[in-house]
């Protein structure tokens, strides 16, 4: 398969699209996005996964929900957005009093397998310590040491935005030893803090550039978390991964429609008001902030363009000159984006918004495509190794040195004047315009 890389309405070789990666990703602020994709290697499900188990399994509880027009046709591609129509219709028929077994059954089911989708490989739940060693997450850690490590100095740690409920992200983060920043803090009692978002690590011990690193990784949970659950006072709280497997294994084996351990995982109708709309606001906000700081960097991998709050936030920050963005997509040439680029046909109806934003060709976005070279592993491949020597520091100890020879000139001047002596000591007259421009030459 041939290498494809479009940035605006040119194609890119493989040199020049890695080597703008390269300089994308040392930009003062830099984020990726992943959608399901991104797990899949780890053994989680896209969308056709979760519906082709569903076909196969619930195959009474799909057909009663088209007989009762909650889906349409086919495949609706949005397991979230019809939970979410049963939930309401659950609330309005226990209060009008109508038989709600079949519902809730259909209800259970979904619920399962959306949780089936995000529990991932089973030995990292009971050995999460030993997740650097899991040859699944590989592709994660190699991303997540990545995007840290390339980290120049004085820069923030990277954000990691993803829409997956798993825990693949906080499990590489805190295998690399990053403390991962999600808006819960407390070690008894991890409730949803907010202001945890805007704080950062570091070392007090160490000296001279050592004080420059990454020590936490943002992590903005676009739609919730397997680890969330309701609290007593009707917050949101995280629970640590031993404590949630035996609940989602315990809830996985039971027959009970209502028998739901409370995970909020999903923006329903029923509890979106009282709990969870404050933490989904709150992460959708950072990640809207994140999108309009200067000189920003946004990588996206494993997510299909189906959610139009996420499509209209990433098409809206485009107007920020500053931004870049990366997409790795699969489906460009199923999407016929590379055949019709120049094209202005009207009859666009698979990802619409994603294909007029790729049409607009527009010089921010940068696409990286077709089947495997779009898939998470690529993306981690393509990160490059931190440099030993960053262009940043090097300018810096250049600076140094001038100023220090600039001193020791100064010095020199006041030593021969005070000796009264009829010779300049130290630098020729001509020594300081050439200082000057060496000096203009390390700032440019």
């Amino acid at each position: 398969m041939t290498f494809f890389a479009i940035r605006g309405s040119r194609q890119l070789t493989s040199e020049e699209f890695l080597a703008h990666l390269a300089l994308a990703i040392r930009l003062e602020n830099v984020g990726v996005l992943l959608g399901a994709g991104a797990s899949r290697g780890v053994g989680g499900m896209v969308m056709s996964d979760v519906w082709a188990l569903l076909e196969s399994e619930c195959a009474d509880q799909i057909q009663f929900l088209r007989d009762n027009k909650f889906l349409t046709g086919g495949d609706p591609g949005n397991v979230e957005l019809l939970l979410d129509r049963v939930e309401i219709a659950c609330l309005d028929g226990e209060r009008a009093g109508v038989d709600l077994t079949k519902l809730k059954a259909a209800r259970h089911s979904f619920r399962k397998a959306v949780l089936r989708a995000a529990i991932l490989d089973e030995k990292l739940w009971s050995e999460p310590d030993q997740a650097i060693l899991h040859p699944k997450l590989s592709s994660h850690i190699r991303l997540v040491s990545r995007l840290a490590g390339n980290r120049q100095p004085g820069q923030a740690a990277p954000w990691a935005f993803t829409t997956n409920y798993d825990l693949a992200l906080e499990w590489s983060a805190e295998a690399l030893g990053l403390h991962c920043v999600n808006g819960f803090s407390g070690t008894h009692d991890r409730a949803f803090r907010p202001s945890s978002f805007d704080l950062g690590l570091r070392n007090v011990q160490a000296r001279g550039e050592a004080r420059f690193g990454t020590y936490n990784l943002y992590l903005g949970k676009l739609h919730g978390s397997i680890s969330w659950t309701g609290s007593k006072s009707g917050g949101v709280c995280e629970l640590p991964s031993a404590t949630v497997k035996p609940l989602v294994d315990r809830f996985l084996a039971s027959d009970k429609p209502d028998d739901w351990p409370g995970f909020m995982i999903f923006p329903g109708a029923s509890k979106f008001i009282q709990t969870t709309a404050f933490v989904y606001g709150e992460v959708i906000r950072r990640f809207t902030e994140f999108l309009s700081r200067p000189n920003a960097c946004l990588v996206v991998n494993g997510y299909g363009f189906t959610d139009d709050h996420i499509n209209r936030l990433l098409v809206s920050a485009l107007q920020n000159p500053t931004l870049q963005l990366i997409i790795y997509l699969p489906e460009v040439d199923r999407l016929g984006i590379y055949d019709t680029l120049a094209a202005t046909g009207d009859a666009i109806k698979p990802n619409e918004q994603l294909k007029r934003l790729l049409l607009a060709q527009l010089p921010q976005v940068t696409v990286r495509g077709f089947g495997s070279d779009g898939f998470f592993d690529a993306l981690a491949n393509d990160l490059p190794e931190p440099a030993m020597l960053d262009e940043v520091s090097e300018r810096a100890r250049q600076l140094e040195t001038l100023l220090r020879q600039a001193t020791n000139i100064e010095v020199a001047k006041k030593t021969a004047r005070t000796d009264d002596a009829d010779v300049a000591v130290g630098a020729p007259p001509d020594t300081a315009p050439a200082l000057g421009d060496s000096f203009e030459g390390v700032l440019r």
